[in-house]
Formats: structure tokens, sequence, C-alpha cells
């Protein structure tokens, strides 16, 4: 009957959650991006203070780097995606042609009909558009609502470095004198695996776009522009991010590339920059202090993504981090820790102490 009890206890505070989450979306998006801005920028902000220079135009100048940098990748993608939107009917023709290739290539090779396979797309493709339109509207609309709330997510930033000191000290005085230390390591955890979170992933991003641009521009594919900065920008999401990354680029060869040695050469390339990214500059450059176990960062992506969509995608991740650090250093939670991720299990401490 305890058990039950527990349990019920447990889930309704799981649904408490989700509800909160829900529902304070408009709330919640903005503040945790400028807190992870906060954190990405703190560095900077504490190297300008040492200066003597006041705190108040330290945060101001901080805000001001992040309002530049990530204000100006999502003014020069949007102005690519205006301009492929602007060609879409030449764009719509080379698939005509792509798809008349296709069916003359089928007819020959298993003789079924021009017509019969015109029967065959006439009733899927309604369905097949109708599901990309979709996609492609809620993806769009996802960037038009996330780019909205940036001028919201730099005034939490600012007010968040401006001050910092007062939050930790509320967080402090919350806590027994006991447990003041283990407070400001946890503290000081967390920030630093946000910090290295969205710095290792700003640097990844980089040379991933810079090995995509230099591929595109030697093969001749249109919207260099375009695929690199969305190519980059959409590996930010796990695993589902460079799946989607690597496919876009591909699909444009097969449609305006047409020898099919080019295609494989081309596809090869990019499955190789992809391959690079995952295993070589993600261990060097984000590390292994913000790796979460693979099913908790499918779960953490679901779950980002049915409460929050796009901005959930990104974000949940490494909350899911910071929950991690934080179970590891609260009694009771530690199993919790131990199945997030690779942080150590007062069991194995005890088993190396042993050996």
């Amino acid at each position: 009957m305890v058990k039950l009890n527990k349990i019920n206890q447990i889930l309704l505070f799981i649904l408490i959650v989700f509800i909160l989450l829900h529902f304070g979306s408009a709330f919640l998006i903005p503040l945790i991006f400028g807190i992870f801005f906060a954190s990405l920028m703190m560095p900077l902000s504490n190297i300008l203070e040492k200066i003597r220079v006041n705190r108040i135009f330290s945060s101001l100048l901080s805000t001001l780097v992040i309002f530049i940098v990530v204000g100006g990748i999502l003014y020069i993608f949007v102005y690519q995606l205006s301009l492929f939107v602007a060609d879409i009917s030449a764009f719509r023709d080379e698939i005509i042609m792509l798809i008349q290739n296709i069916q003359n290539k089928i007819t020959s090779a298993i003789g079924l009909s021009l017509e019969e396979q015109e029967n065959l797309w006439k009733n899927r493709s309604d369905d097949i558009l109708y599901a990309i339109e979709r996609g492609l509207t809620r993806f769009l609309g996802n960037i038009f609502n996330t780019s909205a709330g940036f001028l919201l997510v730099l005034v939490y930033m600012f007010l968040l470095l401006y001050y910092r000191d007062k939050f930790s000290d509320s967080i402090l005085r919350s806590v027994n004198k006991e447990k003041e230390e283990e407070t400001k390591e946890v503290l000081n955890k967390t920030s630093k695996i946000v910090y290295h979170y969205l710095w290792g992933r700003a640097q990844v991003m980089a040379l991933l776009g810079i090995m995509y641009y230099i591929t595109f521009v030697i093969f001749d594919i249109p919207y260099a522009g375009f695929l690199t900065i969305f190519g980059a920008l959409v590996t930010i999401i796990p695993y589902l991010g460079p799946f989607i990354s690597g496919i876009l680029p591909v699909l444009f060869a097969i449609i305006y590339l047409q020898n099919l040695q080019i295609i494989l050469l081309f596809t090869i390339i990019i499955i190789t920059i992809q391959l690079v990214e995952s295993y070589v500059f993600e261990p060097l450059i984000i590390g292994h202090e913000v790796k979460i176990n693979p099913l908790v960062v499918i779960v953490a992506i679901t779950l980002g993504g049915m409460i929050w969509g796009l901005a959930g995608m990104i974000l949940f991740v490494p909350i899911f981090a910071i929950i991690k650090i934080i179970s590891h250093h609260t009694p009771g939670l530690e199993p919790v820790a131990y199945f997030l991720g690779p942080s150590r299990h007062p069991r194995d401490k005890n088993k190396k102490q042993n050996n």
C-alpha cells in the first residue's frame, strides 16, 4: 500500500510538471534561453569586470555580442530562405524533370507504363505534398516564434547577468549552512555544463558549416548558403538534427546533379562529414561531461518536441544534463543521476576504493 501511494505521488508529480511546462511555455522558453545565454557569456562578463568595466556595461556588452551573433545568423538564414522561396518555381521544374526521368527508368526496367505510374502518383501525391507542406509550415512557424521571442530572451539575459550575485546568494541562503559548499559546487557545475554544451556546440556547428560550404561549392550545389546555415543549425538537435542536416543536401544533389557517380561521391562525402562531426569533433570539443544516456536523449527530444516544439528539442537535452548533476548531489536521487548519464554512483566509488 505504501509503495502504491509512492507511485501515485510520483505520477501526480510528473503530471503536474508536464502541465506546468505545457501551459507555462510562453514564459519558460525565453527564460531558459536567457539563462543558457547568460551562462555562456558569464566568462566574458567576468573578464570585463576584472579590467574594471562597470557591471551594467559588461552585462550590456555581453548581451550585445549574443544579439549580433545570433541575430546575424537568423537574418542571413531568413534572407537565404527568401531567395530559395523566390526561386521555388525553378526548383519545382527540376523536381518534375527528375520524376519524369525516374518514371522512364521504371518503365524500361519493370515495364510499368507511364499511365499506370501516373495513376499511382495521383493517388499518393496529395498526401505526400500535404505532409511536406505541414512539416515545413510547422518548422517555419517554430523558427518565427523562436525569433519573435528573441528580444525577450535578451532582456532576461541582461538581467540575469546583472543580478547574478543576488540569484546565487538567494539560492545559498535557502539551504542549510552545512550544504552551502555542495550547493556552490552544484551551481558551478551547472553553469559549466551549460557553457561547455553551448560553446562546444557552437564550435562544432561552425566547423560543420565550413566543411559543408566547401563541399557544396566544389560540387556546384545551388543555394549553398541556405543549405550550410540550415545544416549547421539543425545539428543542435541530437541524432535527428544530423540526419536532417545530411539528407537535405543529398536530395538537392539528386535533383541538380545528373551524373550518378558524382551523386554517390557527394553522398559519401556528406556521410563522412557527419561521421567526423559526431565521432571526432563532438567528443573532442564538447567532451564527455555533458553526455547523457542515448535513450534519455531520445526521450528528451521527443518530450521537448511534444511540449515546446523546436525550442523543446533544443533545450530539453541540456536540461536533462542539469537534472543529472542535481540528482547526483541530492540524497536519494543518485540512481537517477546514474541512469541519466556517466556520472559516478557512490557504489562505483566504493568499488574503486576497495580495489
